[in-house]
């Protein structure tokens, strides 16, 4: 078991009202879904909250579907209080408040981008199959079961995003190949995860 990891209080406007959401649009910034409720400290969310601080005013088991795009790679490795890597941290809030088989779909640059770079508020550079160490299975298989994390979300699907027409003309031997050992030929990974509880 996971030990709570304790987190200092946020600096910022926090709502302290526990809301419930069917879907929920991490991070929104200005640019929220439709239909989805909003957390972030700023833009337009519905609920204003620092994701790094623990717990999320959301109650357990109530998201369907959630979004999450460019976000990810700003997840800071530590903070004063953390027990552990960010990372993990902010995936088992996630799977808190994620609904048995609710599904979450998440975008960021993709490791060989340039975009993944130019930020310098971005502090990881992700590849497809980071996303595998969300999935409980997976990482015993690979002995990784000693990880301090609980959440446990399958991949559903990872989507290559802003991909140029000739790569796409060519066979994909051909695209593997320049995906795996060219720079700037993928812009951005979609990906798909559903919560198992």
């Amino acid at each position: 078991m996971v030990a709570k990891t304790k987190v200092p209080p946020s600096n910022g406007k926090t709502d302290t009202k526990v809301h419930a959401p069917k879907k929920l649009d991490i991070a929104c910034g200005q640019n929220k879904q439709p239909g989805f409720k909003g957390i972030d400290i700023a833009g337009d969310p519905d609920i204003v909250h620092d994701l790094n601080v623990l717990p999320w005013p959301i109650k357990s088991s109530c998201v369907e579907s959630a979004f999450c795009s460019h976000y990810v790679e700003h997840i800071p490795h530590h903070r004063e209080g953390w027990d552990r890597d960010g990372w993990w941290i902010f995936f088992d809030e996630l799977h808190r408040v994620m609904k048995d088989q609710g599904q979450v779909e998440i975008i960021h640059p993709y490791v060989r981008s340039d975009r993944a770079f130019w930020d310098p508020t971005h502090v990881r550079f992700i590849h497809e199959v980071t996303w595998h160490y969300l999935d409980r299975t997976w990482r015993e298989a690979q002995g990784l079961d000693h990880y301090q994390v609980e959440c446990d979300f399958e991949v559903v699907t990872l989507s290559l995003l802003g991909l140029p027409d000739d790569y796409l003309a060519r066979n994909v031997e051909n695209q593997n190949f320049q995906r795996a050992h060219y720079w700037n030929v993928v812009n951005d990974l979609g990906v798909l995860l559903r919560a198992r509880k």
